[in-house]
């Protein structure tokens, strides 16, 4: 689904589904934390080039305001009145060359094989932060500067996604008996998007919804 701003403007899209027994669903059950892996598929009409990214949490010793220099000129919202227990970040992967990306078709046609698999490979690029807050029992925000998501439902029941808005930008409530994430995309000061997510455990929707509005930059 696009995520557009008050003016109409996409910022992003966040696709939340069910995994199905495909081709790119096997692909990215399997990536491990730190993997990356570009997919040519053949027989698509869509999307038959796509990356599949699983981002590795790297801890960061060296406090907020020292990590700004390195996600500036980002400008994002944080929680108010909340103490910081830990940071990791996310460091993103080069995107594959025109060239790369041709030989991926070349080989498909040439070997006749539909799904065509290279590795990405991981750069020092910050593309998105965590930090753990101390307050509720804890719970995570994640901002990306990446504003494409897949967002995978378990299999089994139990899980609920609802639509709501922060600050008048579409977001959405997911939730079962013992999680609860909130994700939806925003622009800074700057116009850049961003996309943010709270993750917590045993928190109501009211709560969490409460840490989102309050967020300021």
């Amino acid at each position: 689904m696009d995520i557009k701003n008050k003016s109409g403007d996409v910022l992003g899209k966040i696709q939340i589904e069910s995994l199905r027994d495909n081709a790119i669903d096997r692909i990215v059950i399997n990536l491990k934390p730190g993997d990356g892996k570009a997919i040519y598929t053949a027989d698509v009409i869509e999307n038959q080039f796509t990356q599949q990214t699983n981002y590795a949490p790297i801890p960061w010793e060296d406090g907020l305001e020292r990590l700004h220099r390195h996600y500036s000129p980002w400008q994002p919202k944080f929680p108010i009145d909340s103490d910081i227990d830990a940071i990791h970040v996310f460091y993103g992967f080069d995107n594959l060359t025109p060239q790369e990306i041709d030989e991926m078709i070349e080989e498909s046609n040439r070997s006749g094989r539909n799904v065509v698999i290279r590795d990405l490979k991981p750069n020092k690029k910050v593309v998105g932060i965590s930090i753990t807050y101390k307050e509720y029992g804890g719970y995570k925000l994640n901002i990306f500067g990446t504003t494409k998501s897949r967002i995978a439902l378990p299999d089994h029941g139990g899980t609920t996604v609802k639509e709501t808005a922060i600050r008048g930008v579409q977001a959405f409530y997911i939730f079962d008996n013992e999680t609860s994430q909130l994700i939806w995309i925003e622009e800074d000061v700057h116009g850049k998007a961003l996309q943010y997510e709270i993750i917590g455990r045993n928190m109501s929707e009211d709560l969490v919804m409460k840490i989102a509005k309050s967020m300021n930059g």
